[in-house]
């Protein structure tokens, strides 16, 4: 009788992880397995080591298994629109990373050895190696996957030359309902412009210490372009992150900005109805 109860026990318990592992899983939708493609390479002016060179470093994340096909190859279309453009997107990831990779450098030979040639016979001598060093650099991250969410990460970063690089980074956050790019349309309802751009603003003083609107333009926000709300935007589960590169609304002295709203905030112009919405305040 005891081993009996025994193996009965072991047998609901078998059958409790598998439910659970099953209802895990299930919270996954496309049950989509992730991997990278790591590459780092440069290459030097007229083939000479002697000469200024370009190099390249990707990391790029994409979908390597689902249940689901078509999710799958919509997905890293999408993906390597975003990191690689629409020319590369139809790819395989591994080919599509390899021509990225490979136009650059051509484009920065067609592109520089003239120029670089021309200052040689202009000048008579060997031209200052930091204005012909180049670099670009896409690194990638799957930043939140559950459900009907996936939002993705790419940071960018390229130097021509001069002072210093540039770097942005934007974020896509996909339904994996309709396989389409989240905008704020979806999330947000009514005429929502003038209510947001006054939630983004308050958040901003709060963050920055400042008492007035004339306060955050004396500390350089506003000062190259409007604040207004920005579809570059990350989802969580506490609500939504808006993301201002360098230059899009302060100096590049300050960096990008990145101002958080809980869905608690945003409450008067959410849309509650949406799908997404309702699971990420779930969580």
């Amino acid at each position: 009788m005891k081993l009996q109860f025994v193996s009965a026990y072991c047998i609901m318990l078998a059958i409790g992880l598998t439910l659970g592992a099953c209802r895990q899983e299930s919270k996954l939708v496309g049950n989509l397995k992730f991997d990278n493609i790591t590459l780092e390479e440069s290459q030097h002016l007229f083939a000479d080591n002697g000469k200024p060179h370009a190099e390249v470093k990707v990391d790029f994340s994409f979908v390597k298994e689902s249940t689901d096909d078509k999710m799958k190859d919509s997905i890293n279309h999408m993906l390597q629109t975003l990191v690689f453009g629409e020319k590369f997107s139809t790819q395989t990831p591994q080919d599509a990373v390899r021509a990225f990779t490979d136009n650059y450098f051509s484009t920065y030979r067609h592109d520089l050895e003239p120029m670089y040639r021309d200052e040689v016979a202009t000048s008579g001598s060997e031209p200052d190696e930091v204005w012909y060093s180049y670099e670009r650099e896409a690194q990638t991250k799957v930043e939140y996957y559950d459900k009907h969410l996936l939002t993705y990460r790419l940071y960018m970063e390229e130097f021509t030359g001069g002072a210093h690089p540039v770097y942005f980074t934007y974020f896509q956050n996909i339904d994996l309902r309709t396989l389409k790019q989240i905008e704020l349309n979806d999330l947000l309802i009514g005429e929502y412009d003038e209510e947001l751009t006054e939630m983004l603003i308050a958040q901003l003083m709060e963050d920055t210490g400042a008492e007035t609107k004339d306060d955050l333009e004396e500390m350089g926000y506003g000062t190259t372009a409007e604040i207004i709300p920005t579809e570059n935007f990350k989802l969580a589960p506490g609500g939504i992150s808006f993301l201002y590169n360098i230059y899009e609304i302060a100096p590049y002295v300050i960096g990008p900005v990145e101002i958080d709203l809980s869905f608690k905030q945003l409450d008067p112009i959410l849309n509650t109805e949406y799908m997404i919405i309702k699971e990420l305040k779930g969580k």
